[in-house]
């Protein structure tokens, strides 16, 4: 069965605008009757769906692309990856579910939790870590096994000190931003700007190799994931948001 562009619309919910710039951008392009009216057929759907996936578990459109395009890739294959990542995700959500329900409960009369219980999973070096193993999963997609192998490496030889010192260097950071953010500052700004270079700078020295689609990729996830958003928007209201339309910016501009 072939399906008009309304009709793919209506099916899927996906706007007809955002149908037709994933054509123009070659992500998925219908085939053209006669008339010259788009038709999609149903490989065409089942594209449309490991694209949706993709985007639910926040990759950018380039990478989208450049997955669905590479040598092996298959609906079988496809799926299982989006699957294992889709149940990782789900998973960080049971975990934050839990938390809450434990603090409800304390907050009921129930069994007191301990302070440090009341931010697992949220604390700064919790968040490295839950950052750099959606970098992994990234970076294992596309087959980058040297900075996947770069990255186990720099964890296994740091010291305890030297943890302490890049978590006061990246708080440090993240301090900047925030009184940047205060002050009114555009995420344009030159001076926010330089702050997301330099944390940028800072993920690739001393953590993972972060090209820039990756960085793009966890400025998105710094406002779609629960435990990044809680975050920084506990240095201030709405700071997620503020970094991640500023790595944005600062992806599309550095070259």
């Amino acid at each position: 069965m072939m399906y008009s562009t309304q009709e793919i619309a209506k099916l899927t919910g996906v706007t007809k605008r955002t149908l037709y710039h994933y054509e123009t951008i070659g992500l998925l392009v219908p085939k053209r009757t006669n008339a010259g009216h788009r038709s999609y057929s149903r490989e065409d759907l089942l594209r449309l769906q490991q694209i949706l996936l993709y985007r639910s578990l926040d990759f950018p459109l380039s990478e989208i692309q450049r997955l669905l395009t590479q040598s092996d890739s298959n609906h079988h294959t496809t799926l299982k990856k989006q699957i294992a990542l889709l149940q990782k995700k789900a998973s960080h959500y049971q975990m934050l579910a839990r938390l809450a329900e434990q603090t409800l409960l304390t907050l009921k009369g129930g069994i007191p939790m301990k302070d440090e219980q009341l931010f697992r999973g949220l604390r700064h070096e919790e968040i490295v870590t839950h950052e750099k193993q959606h970098a992994d999963e990234v970076q294992k997609h596309y087959g980058d096994t040297d900075a996947y192998r770069i990255s186990a490496k720099r964890q296994q030889q740091r010291k305890p000190k030297e943890k302490e010192q890049l978590s006061s260097m990246h708080k440090q950071l993240d301090q900047r931003l925030t009184t940047l953010y205060r002050e009114g500052h555009a995420t344009t700004d030159p001076d926010v700007q330089q702050v997301v270079k330099e944390q940028h700078d800072f993920i690739d020295t001393y953590y993972y190799p972060c090209a820039l689609s990756l960085f793009a990729s966890l400025g998105q996830m710094y406002v779609s994931d629960e435990r990044f958003r809680a975050y920084y928007d506990a240095y201030a209201p709405g700071l997620s948001t503020f970094y991640s339309e500023a790595i944005s910016h600062y992806t599309q501009t550095s070259h």
